[in-house]
């Protein structure tokens, strides 16, 4: 009896085969043989599914921990580009790293392609790159984001928030350095492209303020939203089906600086009325939010992970100072306000976990 050859398989075969392989077997098909390697570097990525959380590695084989919710498992894959890496973004299925020596890199965890980004600016007036310590690799950048996928423009801009002040600085594609947003000395939360436009939450004077952000020729950051009053330890822009969320976090501090999330309040940010108001959302999609770009997702098409009106929050950067384990992965739906985990860490995440859109 004749035994098949696999490893030459017809090519549209072996598209058709990707069609249907999770993120994890995505990875095991690449690995097979030349040619399926080189079918899966054309095909970029998996099939269509929910967003998977980025953890740490593993501490016998470091290959890195991703977990799927749409399996409720966790898997080890073996991406050499990503060990002994810290994660401070993504954006369109791509990482931000950054290693021990603070080389910081854009990566495409599928297709391997990396871009080395320009050294970070100085994260204060002590410290620089060339006084630098090892501590300061988990929080010299609080996030990063992209306006545009690399996988399909060369013309992009990463925007960062970063230092001890969480200040903004941009880059594009072809600059020697990063730029900094002058004037722009606001404690800033979080970032988000939306609408075509960079824009950034700062707390200030007891109020989270909505920033429009100019990467052009004249950078600055002009507030143009409503006066938001604080109800919590930290706020999120969501791009929610084209409406303007914003979403404050309230987190408890408990024995052994652990954080717990207690409240979530949602408000919808009206721009040109400089307006805030109550949100409840009817549409039925869910958001996956945290150190990533936001992803909004329809839960219709993933029927047995993912739930209707959803708030799929992550760690936070805090975290990773807590010596008991990372605690605080919850799922908040947005209209009954109630809580419930979709990940429980049994152990100590040096990393902060992030999630990851294999669905660019």
């Amino acid at each position: 009896m004749l035994m098949a050859n696999w490893s030459e398989l017809h090519t549209d075969v072996l598209e058709h085969l990707t069609s249907f392989l999770s993120l994890s077997d995505f990875h095991r098909f690449d690995a097979v043989c030349r040619n399926w390697h080189s079918v899966a570097r054309q095909n970029r990525y998996p099939p269509r599914q929910l967003p998977w959380l980025v953890l740490g590695e593993d501490d016998a084989t470091h290959k890195r921990k991703f977990f799927s919710l749409e399996e409720n498992r966790t898997y080890l894959i073996d991406i050499p580009e990503l060990q002994g890496q810290h994660l401070c973004g993504s954006s369109y299925g791509w990482l931000f790293t950054m290693d021990v020596k603070l080389n910081f890199r854009l990566l495409n965890p599928f297709t391997r392609k990396c871009y080395d980004l320009p050294p970070l600016p100085p994260y204060n007036n002590q410290h620089d790159i060339s006084t630098y310590d090892e501590s300061m690799q988990q929080i010299w950048v609080a996030k990063v984001i992209l306006d545009r996928d690399p996988s399909h423009s060369s013309d992009f801009t990463v925007l960062m928030i970063f230092g001890e002040n969480n200040r903004l600085a941009f880059w594009k594609l072809g600059d020697p350095t990063w730029t900094l947003i002058p004037d722009a000395y606001y404690f800033f939360d979080d970032i988000i492209f939306f609408k075509e436009e960079f824009y950034a939450v700062a707390c200030y004077n007891n109020n989270n303020d909505i920033y429009l952000v100019n990467t052009g020729p004249d950078p600055n950051a002009k507030r143009v939203g409503p006066h938001v009053k604080i109800h919590g330890t930290f706020a999120y822009l969501v791009d929610y089906m084209g409406e303007l969320l914003l979403v404050q976090r309230y987190r408890e501090v408990f024995k052994d600086m652990i954080f717990i999330t207690k409240r979530i309040i949602i408000s919808k940010i009206d721009l040109e009325g400089k307006k805030d108001s109550e949100y409840k959302p009817i549409e039925g999609y869910s958001v996956f939010m945290g150190t990533n770009s936001c992803i909004t997702v329809d839960p219709g098409k993933h029927p047995a992970g993912c739930k209707k009106n959803a708030l799929y929050l992550t760690d936070m950067p805090q975290q990773v100072f807590e010596t008991h384990g990372s605690k605080d992965f919850w799922i908040y739906d947005m209209v009954e306000g109630s809580f419930s985990r979709y990940y429980s860490a049994r152990q100590y995440i040096p990393d902060s976990p992030i999630w990851l859109n294999p669905n660019p």
